[in-house]
């Protein structure tokens, strides 16, 4: 009776050594596993091009990856415990970031954010990405995931680009989509206030002439003296185009007794460059223009015909120039 009580004792204490000897190795299997889940986090956290920040759930930095030193110029030790919005965004981006951060404390999703954020040597950056919460077993907020890639310089050059396609290689002034684009919006705007505008239509008399017996340089030369002649003559706001070979063309709020005037300024500005410029030649613009007077506006279309019929007749009354 007693052999069989110890051996019933026995296969208990190896039953409940076994079971507690299996805890153990699932407890160091869980430790290896989060250990080597650590591990790989942390190396796709070094080895992300975009910079990563982690923050709790008040918007305080915890951990920041290498990227975000490399764009900003700030470390790990730099950031940790600073509240995210005051160590990096600045002013207005500062401010929709916080509001980020407040609505996923308040449970929304991804907040996908374009800031600029400053340098520890005070360089701007203009950075996009987005802010992910982290969340725990009970929906509260427990960390928050801030990606970002700094996108300055690919703005810069979209900008250029964009430039670029509204503007003439030659002089620099507005092609004619840019003038079409900046011109439809500014009658817009007279029609709502009931401003005058005037389109100046202004073309570059015997070109072709120049060409064939100066050479094209000297025909670019001509084009470009008309058109810092023209930059010069009229105000900023004015939106100055060329709009063909030799189409030039100026958007302006005025009415029809300053034209003249305007043109005989552009006239003297013009003769006054083309001196200066040694040329052995003499350059020249037939000027045309049409007004849109609210509410009886018209369309660009219209006023640009209009503008060039004006000119076209004032050309062909203009005595011949000598050659």
């Amino acid at each position: 009776m007693i052999d069989a009580e110890e051996q019933e004792q026995t296969s208990r204490l190896e039953s409940e050594r076994s079971r507690l000897e299996e805890n153990v190795l699932e407890h160091v299997r869980r430790e290896k596993a989060l250990e080597t889940e650590r591990d790989f986090c942390a190396a796709v956290l070094e080895s992300a091009d975009a910079s990563i920040l982690v923050l709790d759930s008040a918007g305080r930095v915890l951990q920041v990856n290498h990227a975000v030193e490399l764009a900003t110029g700030y470390s790990d030790d730099d950031l940790h415990g600073r509240e995210f919005i005051s160590a990096l965004p600045i002013r207005e981006a500062a401010a929709a970031l916080g509001d980020g951060l407040r609505r996923l404390g308040e449970g929304a999703g991804a907040y996908p954010f374009e800031s600029h954020w400053a340098t520890s040597t005070g360089e701007r950056l203009l950075v996009a990405g987005s802010l992910t919460p982290l969340r725990d077993a009970g929906g509260a907020l427990s960390q928050v995931i801030v990606t970002a890639s700094d996108i300055t310089q690919r703005r810069a050059l979209e900008d250029e680009l964009r430039a670029m396609s509204l503007r003439d290689d030659m002089t620099g002034l507005y092609n004619r989509r840019g003038f079409a684009l900046l011109a439809e919006q500014r009658l817009k705007e007279s029609r709502r206030s009931g401003s005058i505008l005037t389109i100046v239509y202004a073309d570059v008399d015997h070109l072709k002439s120049i060409n064939d017996a100066y050479g094209h340089n000297a025909g670019d030369i001509a084009l470009g003296l008309c058109a810092r002649a023209l930059e010069a003559t009229f105000r900023e706001s004015d939106i100055v185009a060329r709009i063909g070979g030799d189409e030039f063309v100026v958007l302006e709020e005025a009415d029809a007794p300053s034209i003249s005037t305007e043109t005989m300024r552009l006239e003297q500005e013009l003769d006054r460059r083309t001196a200066a410029s040694g040329l052995r030649f003499p350059v020249s613009l037939t000027i045309g223009s049409a007004h849109s007077r609210p509410p009886h506006a018209i369309s660009l279309d219209d006023l640009l015909q209009q503008a060039d019929q004006f000119m076209y007749e004032h050309k062909h009354r203009a005595p011949p120039q000598a050659e």
